[in-house]
């Protein structure tokens, strides 16, 4: 299981990074564009070409914590303590995810920053607006996520406890059925919660931008 987890890591870092690579060297084409317009659609272009790959590889590599801890929590009915080897299956899953999320971030913000010099060479006047515009979204999208995920987080620590207990339980089978639904009703709120304030920062950033158009 170590073995394919390593391989499957790899195998993301390569995928994103032939995406970055990809992205960056069309940057500089791009910003070429005499007409400002099409220019910060190549920049956009250029973003989306950089991040999809990253996103893509995020996933991959997040599947294959859930297959991981699928297979761990499967050897926990042999176990010789079934309660402690849930624990450990879901702190090793959430390791592996935080693992997934935090190449991602760091390749997002290569992607991020690239965009960034390309507006500024397609707008020198407009360019740091935009940018201030683009970065005060960013941590306001970052933040819901932040938020998100600790809404989450304490869904799922009820989850493990429940399913600890049920090892015990006359009847585990109903018994971990119902602590799983018991989790997807606890983290709806969250995802609601995230849906509206990534909508807030949407709304945000238009106004912003239309600040930088209105300003020159």
């Amino acid at each position: 299981m170590h073995a394919n987890r390593s391989l499957l890591v790899r195998v993301c870092a390569f995928s994103a990074g032939v995406g970055l690579v990809a992205a960056l060297a069309a940057t500089a084409v791009f910003a070429q564009a005499s007409d400002v317009g099409a220019c910060l659609k190549g920049c956009r272009q250029t973003a989306k070409a950089c991040n999809d790959p990253v996103e893509t590889a995020r996933k991959s590599c997040a599947q294959g914590c859930r297959t991981d801890m699928k297979t761990t929590l499967q050897g926990c009915k042999a176990a010789d303590d079934p309660a402690a080897c849930v624990g450990n299956a879901f702190a090793g899953a959430e390791t592996c995810h935080d693992g997934c999320r935090n190449k991602a971030q760091a390749d997002h913000t290569v992607c991020f920053n690239a965009a960034n010099d390309c507006i500024k060479v397609c707008t020198p006047t407009q360019g740091d607006c935009i940018v201030g515009c683009r970065e005060t979204t960013r941590n306001c999208r970052q933040s819901a996520y932040e938020t998100a995920y600790t809404c989450k987080s304490t869904c799922r620590d009820e989850l493990v406890t429940k399913l600890q207990g049920c090892v015990s339980d006359p009847d585990p089978v109903t018994c971990a059925k119902a602590a799983r639904d018991g989790f997807k009703t606890c983290k709806t709120p969250c995802q609601t919660t995230l849906q509206s304030d990534v909508g807030d920062c949407k709304t945000q950033a238009k106004s912003c931008k239309g600040t930088c158009t209105s300003s020159q």
